[in-house]
Order: structure tokens, then C-alpha cells, then sequence
């Protein structure tokens, strides 16, 4: 039988979560109040993700105690967390300027500005940038079309990009980047490759001897809230599976420079056939 805590179990739990407190989205946002957060998504969208119907209905916490209980409110400073403005904040890039996404499409091989044709830019919460992100590789990047089969009538259908892994890779680069950087995550789509960038390279657990099969968050209240809001799994085989949708369409696997501290890049080159 399953025992609800107690409204005082709960409140030791929030102190024992504000006490651990080590990574950058667990830390107080200093200058936010609870008033920069969209009430309304947490409420209706969040909290009935992450709390089970039983222990919403009969909760006795404030507000900013049920926030507290998610690690998205420190009480001790009675301000939001970073992970709940970056989640879920009226106006993240206020607090944090790097908080963005920049996608870059070039008719060239090189980065030349002339040559540049679709410059876009997601910005707001991650709640909001998450669903615009997804929707434009679904429809923008990933693109499929009918190529003629050699010593055949038929046609087959070949995509540039499989969607399930640029997606992964996407959604890698948002969940394990350094938020503190002032640096955007860069998505450049070249006419042969695509190459994602974000600032902060391998972290805590994860070494150049055993990437991609070990995994470590920078962000850990970012990844559950993406793995709640069904963005991520959090079982530690995205990687493989990327892998596997770029074999199953005839392609090279994805390409990583694992070097730098200060960044991470993931290099996706173009179907051959396309």
C-alpha cells in the first residue's frame, strides 16, 4: 500500500533538496520573483506531470512551497530557482542573455555570410522553445523526397536528415549545455553537414576515454523537467539511437569533438543521395 507523505515529510524533503543544491539550475535566480514565472503552464501543464493526482489533491504546501518541492523555488531566499526561469520564465533571457537558440542555413560549405539564407532565432522558456525547436526540425530541417531507383521504374524516399536523430541531438545540446555562458546554442545547416554547437564541453562523470556511453547532467532539474515534459528519456541510449537512424538511412554516423571544455560539437553530415 502506498503512504502519501505528510505535509511535514514534504517540508524535510524541500529542505534536504535546498541543501544539496549544487548545480547552476538548482541555484537561487537572485533577482527573479515568482511573479516572472507563467503560473498558468506550471499549474496546469507541469504540476500534474510531476505530482500524482492524489498528492495534488490533498496538499496542503503554498504555492511557492509545491515550486520548492520540484527544485524550482528556494525558500531560504524566496526566489524562483534558474531551472524555473529557464523552464518556465516570462522573460529567461533577462537572467540568463545566452538562454537562446540560433539556426543558420547556408547555400555554402563555409561559413560566409553572403551565402547565408534563413537566420532564426528561439527564444522565451524552455517550455515554449522546446515545441518551436522540435516543429521546425520536423518540418524545416528534416526533409524527405522521391529519388529513382538505378535500373528501375520505382522511386524511393530519401531524406537529408533522419528527424528522430537531429532531434536528439537538438534536444542533447539544450538539456547539457552551460547556461552561465553568454553564448547561444548554434544549429548551422550547411549544404553538406549539419553542425550543432553549445557551450560547455563533457562534464562530472563523462571523459573523452568513455563518451558517449557514460552520462553525468549539468543541468539535472533541466533534464527531468524535460524528460516530464516528453523531450528526453533520461535512459542514456539517445546517442545510440541517433546513431541507428543515421545507419538506417544509409549514413555516416554523427561526428563529435569532445575536446574543448568550454564546448561541445556535434557534426551530422548530409545523405549522400539526397
Amino acid at each position: 500500500m502506498i503512504r502519501l507523505a505528510t505535509e511535514a515529510e514534504e517540508l524535510v524533503l524541500i529542505e534536504k533538496r535546498m541543501r544539496n543544491a549544487h548545480s547552476f539550475d538548482a541555484l537561487p535566480c537572485l533577482e527573479a520573483t515568482v511573479e516572472d514565472l507563467n503560473e498558468a503552464v506550471i499549474k496546469l501543464i507541469y504540476l500534474p506531470a510531476a505530482i500524482d493526482k492524489a498528492t495534488l489533491a490533498t496538499t496542503k504546501l503554498t504555492w511557492r512551497q509545491q515550486l520548492a518541492s520540484l527544485r524550482l523555488y528556494d525558500l531560504r531566499y524566496d526566489c524562483p530557482t534558474n531551472a524555473a526561469i529557464l523552464l518556465f520564465g516570462l522573460n529567461p533571457l533577462y537572467f540568463a542573455p545566452g538562454a537562446y537558440i540560433q539556426y543558420v542555413r547556408t547555400d555554402s560549405t563555409e561559413r560566409i555570410l553572403d551565402k547565408v539564407k534563413v537566420d532564426k532565432v528561439f527564444k522565451g522558456s524552455l517550455y515554449d522553445v522546446l515545441r518551436n525547436v522540435d516543429g521546425f526540425v520536423k518540418y524545416n530541417i528534416c526533409l524527405s523526397r522521391p529519388v529513382p531507383i538505378k535500373g528501375s521504374f520505382r522511386d524511393e524516399n530519401v531524406v537529408n536528415y533522419p528527424y528522430k536523430a537531429i532531434r536528439e541531438f537538438v534536444m542533447n545540446a539544450i538539456m547539457h549545455r552551460n547556461y552561465e555562458s553568454n553564448a547561444p546554442i548554434y544549429i548551422y545547416e550547411f549544404s553538406d553537414r549539419i553542425e550543432i554547437t553549445n557551450s560547455g564541453g563533457l562534464y562530472g562523470n563523462v571523459s573523452t576515454t568513455n563518451f558517449p556511453n557514460a552520462n553525468d547532467y549539468r543541468n539535472p532539474i533541466l533534464a527531468e523537467g524535460m524528460k516530464l515534459l516528453n523531450y528526453v528519456n533520461r535512459f542514456n541510449y539517445g546517442i545510440q539511437d541517433a546513431q541507428k537512424s543515421l545507419a538506417d538511412n544509409g549514413m555516416s554516423p554523427a561526428e563529435f569533438n569532445t575536446e574543448s571544455p568550454t564546448q561541445f560539437l556535434v557534426t551530422i553530415k548530409v545523405n549522400s543521395r539526397w
